[in-house]
Formats: structure tokens, C-alpha cells, sequence
């Protein structure tokens, strides 16, 4: 009996440190993940794409991240995929992104954002981030700027 619970908790050690180690905050040297100082750096950024991937009825209660654009998390692949680049332009009015473009996703409180991250690198979008405050700590700090 012993023995068991002894191999579980290296069982249990090892996947915490093997997900630690795959869900590490850098990729070829380059943060993932963006701050709030560093989103407000980036939203004077032309060339930046900031996309806010919360639900619409998310969007009317509290309006879309300053300087992005909105794409619910459901439509985000299939819009970059399959929008031809007039497509993009026209409905968002931004050049459609590249798989070298920087996109930093964001959402509520950063879960969907980390998660929509992950699938665009893992579809080639090598520069793509995300904001882990999210909505919540937007509007906090924004609020604090703004006193």
C-alpha cells in the first residue's frame, strides 16, 4: 500500500512539471503572453492585431477592447482561414493578418484568450499572444488611469 501512493505522488510531480514546462511563457525567446502596460504600448502599434474574442452579448454590455477588433472565439479560425483579404478589410477594417503578424487575443479574464492563443500557433500564427488580465483587468486599471 505504501509503495502505491509513493508512485502517485511521483506520478503527480512529473505531470505538474511536465505541464509546467509545455505551458512555458516563452516560445523561441518571445513572451506569449502581454501585459497591460505592454497592450497599451501595442495598441499604438499599426501592424499589431488586437482581437477581442469575447461573446457579442459580451461586446454590448461593456464595448470591445480599445483598438481591437471583434471576432467571437467560436468564428476566429474559420475567419482568418477562409476571409479572403478584401473579405478581412471590409469587415474589420485592418489588413488580414499573416502568419507573421503579432495578434494578441483577449476575452474576459484570460482563459478563452490562452486557449485561442495556442490554436492559432499551433495552425502557424507564430506571433500570436494573449492578454491573461483580460476584460477585468482592463477595466479596473483603465478606471484607476482615469481618476
Amino acid at each position: 500500500m505504501g509503495d502505491k501512493s509513493v508512485i502517485r505522488t511521483l506520478y503527480s510531480s512529473n505531470i505538474i512539471y511536465r505541464e509546467k514546462d509545455s505551458a512555458a511563457s516563452c516560445e523561441n525567446g518571445m513572451a506569449l503572453e502581454v501585459n497591460y502596460e505592454q497592450l497599451l504600448e501595442e495598441q499604438k502599434d499599426p501592424n499589431t492585431l488586437i482581437v477581442d474574442i469575447r461573446e457579442p452579448s459580451e461586446i454590448s454590455e461593456t464595448g470591445a477592447l480599445p483598438g481591437s477588433i471583434h471576432i467571437p472565439m467560436g468564428d476566429v479560425r474559420n475567419v482568418f482561414e477562409n476571409f479572403s483579404e478584401e473579405e478581412f478589410r471590409e469587415k474589420y477594417g485592418k489588413p488580414k493578418p499573416t502568419t507573421d503578424t503579432k495578434i494578441i487575443f483577449s476575452c474576459r479574464s484570460g482563459k478563452r484568450s490562452a486557449s485561442m492563443r495556442q490554436t492559432m500557433q499551433n495552425i502557424g500564427y507564430a506571433r500570436a499572444h494573449h492578454y491573461p488580465g483580460g476584460w477585468l483587468e482592463w477595466e479596473e486599471k483603465s478606471a484607476g488611469r482615469r481618476k
